[in-house]
């Protein structure tokens, strides 16, 4: 490559990129409350985690991109104790409020939807959820353990996501 073109090329992408990079939303967990603990289950029990008035977490989100977001949710590990698992299905995700948010819910408030190894939509936002507003997401859990299942102490990892259009 011709030199005085490689220095061209340089000093454009040093001129262009940016020096700093600032995340243009937010997502954050009321009161820094990240575990989900059902205690002490029997075969065949369901059982709902509404600890906090009605839910369990509260997911606060922020935008002023004008760019439509996403709230999911997936499940990386099921609910496993040694070589036991917990069919994915049996652990169900419930909207129990949604608060200033414009956008459309995947469920009906209060419908439990289960949650999945791929990301599973919760809500997409619209309108002023895209210029600021803070949108809050109250969600609850269920957990139905089977007739058959073996006894065991189960944990499993859940990531919760939010994600932008470009």
């Amino acid at each position: 490559m011709n030199p005085v073109r490689f220095l061209i090329v340089f000093l454009l992408i040093v001129l262009i990129i940016p020096k700093e990079v600032f995340a243009t939303f937010d997502m954050s967990i009321e009161g820094n409350y990240k575990t989900i603990d059902f205690g002490a289950m029997e075969l065949g029990e369901e059982k709902k985690l509404v600890e906090r008035g009605g839910y369990e977490h509260q997911f606060n989100f922020t935008s002023d991109n004008g760019r439509t977001w996403y709230f999911k949710a997936q499940i990386l590990r099921p609910f496993t104790s040694m070589t036991y698992t917990i069919p994915p299905e049996n652990f169900q995700w419930i909207v129990e409020e949604l608060i200033n948010g414009q956008g459309i819910l995947s469920a009906s408030v209060s419908k439990p939807a289960p949650f999945s190894k791929t990301p599973v939509l919760i809500y997409t936002s619209a309108g002023t959820d895209e210029a600021g507003t803070e949108v809050q997401i109250r969600l609850k859990y269920r957990l139905k353990i089977p007739e058959n299942q073996t006894a065991g102490a189960y944990t499993a990892h859940i990531r919760f996501i939010m994600v932008e259009e470009l």
